[in-house]
């Protein structure tokens, strides 16, 4: 099951919020933490790849990004409440490897790096 979250996070990642090029101005989509540094880390790569986007679409990414939000948040809260010790943190551990796993893949997509080389060069 959540092998199965996760591929659809990551496919939701990769091709819906795939990165185009159209520019524009950068929505407003503040997050709160999903409580794995990780997944936030994801959840910010995807924020920046969305605000790429033609403003005409940008709209229905960032509200896919709050809703991946919330199910990495609910994930690892149900994780945390319902396992203990030594599977507690393998969860936690392999929840995080996920979402390094998703944001290497759209950081890897041409269009998206470029815009995250870009940003990054801007601060």
């Amino acid at each position: 099951m959540a092998r199965a979250l996760l591929g659809l996070l990551l496919l939701c990642g990769t091709s819906v919020l795939g990165c185009g090029t159209a520019g524009g101005e950068a929505g407003n989509t503040d997050l709160d933490s999903t409580g794995v540094d990780a997944c936030d880390g994801y959840l910010a790569t995807m924020t920046a790849c969305a605000s790429k986007l033609p403003a005409e679409t940008r709209k229905g990414h960032e509200a896919a990004i709050r809703i991946a939000r919330d199910v990495l948040e609910a994930k690892a809260e149900a994780d945390d409440e319902a396992l203990k010790g030594d599977a507690r943190a393998e969860a936690r551990g392999a929840l995080s490897a996920a979402c390094k796993q998703m944001s290497d893949e759209v950081r890897g997509r041409d269009a998206c790096g470029r815009a995250l080389t870009e940003r990054a060069a801007a601060r």
